[in-house]
């Protein structure tokens, strides 16, 4: 069918992967299925899904790691995971990992087909548009560009990539651990060291002075935090606020 929506499948029961392969196709989209994560991992990019449902039990790997694996690799396709382990903690880890949505087996085609359409509508409204502002500064994932009050910023494809995920979690405090996870995958094996790199060559193109950043601040022994609003204008508000106060 025409401008169907793909849908991955991986699951090593045949009888849910053949419930879910003739559900989801008599609703209109397409599948391709997996029986297991490297069979997965190995035929994502040919696949190209709209939208991957993953079990968490595989005969090679659990689900959530192959969440980190995809993660790490950039990858924003939307997963719902289906797990007999319904429990909080194990919730808390699935998602964690980087899936979006859960549901615990046994569960009825109506809910999962819910499911799907509700993490879709949500994955279109995500990517209507490719910028990300956050103050004066200004990200454009399509044209990969940085701009900082109008001015355009020359940086690295791990600079883009870094100040992406403290845009995204923007006013947030992002451990070191975090941001290697995310900007360099959990594969990485380097020096930790060099997200502090990283941040201090972002200083020196956006900061006023880099010495004594406003906008990229380090947090002590917890890590590094993109300010929304700089110490400058705090200042300038809070001088406004007085004022504007009645006499």
């Amino acid at each position: 069918m025409k401008n169907a929506k793909k849908i991955m499948l991986v699951d090593d029961d045949e009888t849910v992967i053949e419930t879910l392969d003739f559900n989801l196709k008599r609703q209109g989209f397409t599948t391709a299925t997996f029986r297991n994560g490297q069979q997965a991992l190995s035929g994502f990019d040919g696949t190209n899904p709209d939208l991957i449902i993953l079990d968490w039990m595989l005969p090679d790997m659990v689900g959530p790691e192959i969440c980190k694996i995809l993660r790490s690799r950039r990858v924003e396709t939307p997963i719902l995971m289906l797990t007999g382990r319904s429990g909080p903690n194990e919730v808390a880890e699935g998602l964690t990992a980087g899936a979006d949505d859960y549901l615990a087996k046994p569960f009825s085609t109506v809910e999962l087909l819910a499911r799907v359409q509700a993490l879709l509508r949500r994955a279109k409204g995500a990517t209507h548009s490719n910028k990300i502002i956050v103050g004066a500064l200004e990200l454009d994932e399509e044209a990969r560009q940085v701009t900082h009050k109008g001015k355009e910023i020359e940086v690295s494809p791990k600079e883009f990539n870094l100040l992406k995920v403290l845009m995204l979690n923007a006013g947030k405090t992002m451990s070191t651990e975090v941001l290697l996870n995310q900007v360099w995958g959990y594969d990485f094996s380097g020096d930790a060291k060099t997200v502090a790199v990283h941040i201090r060559w972002l200083r020196q193109k956006l900061e006023a002075d880099a010495k004594n950043p406003e906008l990229l601040e380090t947090v002590h022994r917890l890590g590094y935090r993109l300010n929304t609003v700089t110490t400058g204008e705090q200042h300038v508000k809070a001088e406004k606020e007085v004022e504007d106060q009645p006499q």
